[in-house]
């Protein structure tokens, strides 16, 4: 849970650098990417709390459904917001764009292995 707790301070630092540090910056497409990015991190960050939760409550524990999170945060939501920040940065690569759908696929298998996780008690 602490984890969660910092990646939710981590999203509120993210969306105000790209809401007043970017806001000239970005194209509109660029901001769109950048806010897709930060929309699932921090929907996941969330979700890693209710997870551990409902794993207390229920005491019954898997560590994956958070791995598989963990992934997509890394897979989609990182490689997004370095996909819309890459003019800035001066990356000439485009295989953050790549990622992401190895990242999306991540979130999923994350909450099917928690509902299987919960189905099994």
């Amino acid at each position: 849970m602490r984890v969660a707790a910092v990646l939710c301070a981590l999203y509120v630092i993210l969306g105000a650098f790209g809401a007043h540090g970017l806001e000239n910056i970005l194209s509109p497409d660029q901001k769109a990417t950048y806010e897709t990015g930060l929309r699932y991190f921090i929907i996941h960050a969330l979700g890693l709390f209710i997870v551990q939760i409902i794993y207390y409550i229920k005491e019954n524990y898997n560590p994956y459904p958070s791995r598989f999170f963990y992934l997509g945060m890394l897979l989609f939501s990182a490689s997004l917001i370095l996909h819309a920040l890459k003019d800035i940065l001066g990356i000439d690569v485009n295989v953050f764009a790549r990622l992401a759908p190895i990242g999306g696929l991540s979130y999923i298998v994350g909450w099917l292995v928690f509902a299987y996780t919960l189905a099994r008690k």
